[in-house]
């Protein structure tokens, strides 16, 4: 068996200064820096940006940034702490790539931190709304399943509120979809979420998880049991407003019906 000959490749070495990010083309949101920061620190950056290489307006050459955004955010924060890293690897794009296939390369190329799916419904939402894909081209071309598409830009449709506590890594995906679930109006959904992030802020935790919300709905319901259970008492006493408590409790217990321990009750 021939084997393959080596080939030079299209990686260099260029200085993380002359990048140039546009803002809001990359759809993360949570960036998470500072571990990646010391190891860059450490080892320096081990995996190569992707950049389109142009001239500014003095004929400088400077590098359009398509994928890396992470370790360039990371990398500038180390030499800005003191760290010496004059080159970063890089792979050039040419200046014809597409919109397009930029979007898919920052996507595909992803070698970190993963794209949350309410990311990656900011992703598919633009492929939608800027080339026109339906949602089946759309997992045709980020290789996903139509189910996983529609399971992301599903996140888009929650309330403002919700979508902006999990950009903000204050709600998980989980705990909005929960939430989403459990509750059919947007404000009982925004205050529910309050909530949860309020309860997990209290146990010293950064991101409210499906346990505050579940544990929220549970406090609800049993709140809305007793006040239902309050109001039919009080039909059945004919309004009386006192009620001896622990005789209820016995009959209800012995006769396993509300209407036969309250007509017990009104008997003695």
């Amino acid at each position: 068996m021939k084997n393959n000959a080596t080939k030079k490749t299209d990686v260099f070495l260029i200085d993380p200064r002359n990048i140039v990010v546009e803002d809001g083309f990359n759809v993360r949101r949570d960036f998470d820096l500072d571990e990646l920061k010391e190891q860059i620190k450490a080892k320096g950056v081990l995996n190569p940006l992707t950049v389109i290489a142009f001239k500014d307006e003095n004929g400088d050459e400077k590098y359009r940034l398509v994928d890396g955004e992470r370790r360039f955010r990371a990398t500038m924060i180390a030499i800005s702490e003191g760290a010496d890293i004059p080159f970063v690897k890089a792979l050039k794009r040419p200046p014809t790539m597409s919109r397009e296939d930029m979007y898919i390369e920052q996507m595909m190329r992803n070698e970190g931190k993963r794209f949350t799916e309410y990311e990656c419904a900011l992703m598919f939402q633009r492929f939608k709304e800027e080339f026109g894909y339906t949602q089946v081209e759309i997992a045709d071309k980020f290789k996903k399943s139509p189910a996983y598409i529609s399971k992301c830009l599903s996140l888009l449709d929650l309330p403002k509120e919700l979508q902006e506590r999990i950009m903000r890594n204050e709600l998980s995906i989980t705990a909005a979809r929960e939430i989403a679930s459990s509750y059919e109006t947007e404000s009982d959904q925004v205050k529910a979420a309050q909530n949860a992030v309020k309860a997990a802020k209290e146990q010293g935790r950064e991101t409210a998880t499906n346990r505050e919300v579940t544990a929220h709905l549970k406090e609800s319901n049993e709140a809305k049991a007793v006040a239902n259970a309050l109001r039919s008492i009080w039909a059945y006493l004919d309004g009386e407003k006192m009620v001896d408590v622990d005789r209820l409790i016995t009959l209800l217990d012995k006769e396993q019906s509300l209407y036969q321990a309250m007509k017990q009750y009104k008997k003695m």
